[in-house]
């Protein structure tokens, strides 16, 4: 196909707002990928059949999922991205950090990051790891360069990842080493390290620890008592440089990496992802993207390393030939570090989303002129968005949205999010005011990326259509009310890019993995334009004593749509006849509410909020909003406590990927749920 027959065709697809994509990158003129005329009023294709599988509307046959990166059939494994991005950046920029004396990015090339893995690799093959697809090594690290140059290094060797939450609890990170029987970790810090070293009796497969910081003489001391070999980073790079190996590469089928699940209950579990797997999903991105794909630019990077999020952008980047700039650890500086580096591609999380939109808002909402500006400017920004025409030189960009913009670098050209539900109104709000291409993602650590927006999609609400790697299903869900006829049920997918199991865990494997489909426990429902909505869980129903089950976090994402709610946990007992709710209030809204019913400032908010009119109030509130949303009477709270400190990771009532653990949660808040239902309904 020609360039132009490939522009006109792009053109023809994605409407007036292409951008120079194929013009603007060779490599992929030589051999474009054909898509498929769609709409965004219809995202998905419907196969025949009794299972209503849908496939994407991105693919010429509907039927044949992709497995190879369109336009580069030679990448086949994660190693062969890194000589991808070397050959399209010509060698340029890869990764970077900032070196805190100029506070400027330093970066390393392609080039040096090859030769570096090359040597980390060797390194590791010098204590004593095979070249081969059963050598795991573990990274209990930040995200750092350290843990990027590992994750290559072991795929030039054919061996296999083991990441380790920073979070992930003490407990499970020694069950993890033991499961995968470690013989090497690479940590980051004293810290992370001595976790392991005090334990080092309860993992003897351990043999050595590599440090990223300094051996102190702590660390060294309990290393020689355990009988474990220490050595610096640096030192293992050395090792291995002195003492190169060739290459050794995997194949398409191997091992890649094995993250574990955070574990909302149990002990974590090991996702078996294979390079075909990775390989699979960026190909998936590279069509997904369409127009808003775009080779080199800078990412930032600072998601948890462990989680499969950061991976698949990472991976991803470096296939984009994308420079990589890792932060300096400190998410409370986070944002002043995007100003400095005004990344063009910015992965965020809902609550980073949230935060944001939240100050923003509250920027205006004392002035109504900003108001009547901002809202003005967003639903200008919304017609244009609609026309196809994603831009931020508008000049309700220039007089209104500047501000939001710089906050986000900008430079901003392309928005990720995934991990969690986010509301409709914060995601069209970085839709129109952004100036970029966002994309809401859905899938698990299982799965990669299951379903992904479109680049012109303007609405919120839904998580787009199935991407072109993967097929989903619903299934019914009897018990909660949900059949697949009326486009609702347990989300199900099937394709390469799906896990081919549980480490070591057939149990859990065949309970999940049914006839290559994976059970993801999320409830979802396909809206009319065909794109997937995420609208409750499977897995944590509880029963009242009527018989009848409760899906919390529905519930709880009801509730969570009012302004004074900063977090909510609902729960309930099966011998009782109504479900309660555990609220941390949001402290920005909280007094102007309690001010609206008549409560003095100068009173104690720690004396009021336990009084049961207060209580009675704020749950009247909440009750509004669940009836507006067809909440039906069982599923509305009938009592209310607040909460004076929030779910944490550190207090273990939230998972690494910030997800509530119900089991712990229940668990800590068991006296509060006790003198609720002694209590009695309040409303």
């Amino acid at each position: 196909m020609s360039v132009q027959r490939a522009l006109l065709l792009q053109k023809r697809v994605l409407g007036a707002a292409y951008c120079q994509f194929f013009r603007n990158n060779c490599f992929y003129a030589k051999k474009p990928y054909t898509l498929k005329p769609f709409s965004l009023s219809q995202q998905s294709v419907l196969l025949p059949g009794k299972e209503r599988i849908r496939s994407s509307v991105l693919l010429e046959d509907p039927k044949q999922l992709v497995s190879e990166i369109p336009g580069s059939p030679e990448v086949q494994t994660i190693y062969d991205c890194l000589r991808h991005g070397h050959k399209v950046s010509n060698d340029g920029p890869c990764i970077g950090s900032k070196n805190p004396a100029t506070g400027q990015y330093e970066w390393l090339n392609f080039s040096e990051v090859m030769s570096r893995t090359q040597a980390i690799g060797s390194g590791l093959i010098q204590l004593g790891l095979k070249p081969q697809n059963d050598s795991f090594i573990g990274i209990f690290a930040v995200n750092q360069e350290e843990f990027l140059l590992t994750l290559y290094a072991s795929s030039a060797y054919s061996m296999v990842v083991v990441p380790l939450y920073l979070t992930l609890g003490l407990q499970s990170v020694l069950y993890v080493i033991n499961q995968a029987s470690l013989s090497v970790v690479i940590a980051n810090s004293e810290e992370n390290a001595l976790k392991v070293l005090r334990n080092v009796k309860d993992v003897p497969s351990l043999k050595s620890l590599v440090m990223v910081e300094p051996i102190t003489p702590q660390i060294e001391k309990l290393a020689k008592e355990g009988n474990i070999n220490i050595l610096q980073f640096s030192k293992l790079e050395e090792l291995g440089r002195n003492s190169l190996h060739d290459l050794v590469l995997p194949k398409a089928d191997d091992l890649f990496c094995i993250p574990y699940t955070s574990g909302t209950t149990g002990v974590p579990k090991g996702v078996m992802l294979t390079h075909r797997s990775m390989i699979a999903c960026v190909a998936s991105l590279v069509i997904g993207y369409g127009e808003a794909g775009m080779f080199g630019g800078t990412i930032m990077s600072y998601l948890p390393p462990a989680h499969i999020y950061e991976i698949v952008s990472e991976v991803a980047s470096i296939y984009f030939a994308r420079r990589i700039a890792f932060y300096t650890g400190d998410v409370k500086k986070l944002m002043d570090e995007v100003r400095i580096l005004k990344p063009d591609i910015l992965p965020l999380v809902p609550r980073i989303m949230n935060a944001l939109y939240t100050r923003v808002k509250e920027s205006v909402e004392d002035s109504a002129l900003k108001s009547f500006l901002m809202r003005t400017a967003l639903s200008r920004k919304e017609k244009l968005l609609k026309r196809g025409k994603v831009t931020n030189q508008s000049i309700w960009d220039k007089l209104v949205l500047k501000k939001f913009q710089e906050a986000l670098g900008g430079n901003v050209h392309m928005i990720t999010t995934t991990s969690a539900p986010i509301s409709p109104e914060v995601m069209k709000f970085f839709r129109y005011g952004s100036g970029a291409y966002v994309f809401e993602t859905y899938g698990q650590t299982e799965t990669l990326a299951s379903s992904m927006t479109l680049p012109l999609e303007y609405d919120g609400g839904n998580t787009g259509g199935p991407v072109p790697c993967n097929f989903i299903k619903l299934e019914d869900v009897p018990e909660m009310g949900y059949f697949s006829k009326d486009d609702f049920g347990e989300v199900c997918m099937k394709g390469p890019s799906v896990f081919k199991g549980y480490f070591k865990n057939e149990k859990a494997t065949q309970e999940s993995l049914i006839d290559g489909w994976q059970h993801s426990g999320d409830i979802g429902r396909w809206l009319p334009n065909g794109t997937l909505k995420i609208v409750d869980r499977k897995k944590h129903l509880f029963k009242l004593s009527q018989g009848e089950y409760i899906a919390p976090e529905k519930v709880e994402a009801t509730y969570s749509q009012s302004k004074l709610v900063a977090q909510i946990f609902v729960d309930g007992y099966s011998d009782q006849n109504y479900v309660v709710a555990l609220v941390l209030p949001e402290p920005s809204t909280l007094k102007g509410w309690l001010r609206s019913k008549g409560y003095k400032e100068t009173e104690d908010i720690n004396q009021l909020l336990p009084q049961k009119e207060v209580r009675k109030s704020f749950l009247m509130e909440l009750r509004k909003i669940g009836k507006e949303k067809d909440l039906n009477n069982l599923e509305q709270a009938k009592n209310l406590a607040f909460l004076s400190e929030p779910l944490s990771v550190e207090n273990d009532l939230m998972s690494p990927t910030f997800k509530v653990r119900r089991a712990q949660a229940r668990k800590h808040f068991g006296s509060i749920f006790d003198t609720l239902y002694k209590e009695g309904p309040i409303v």
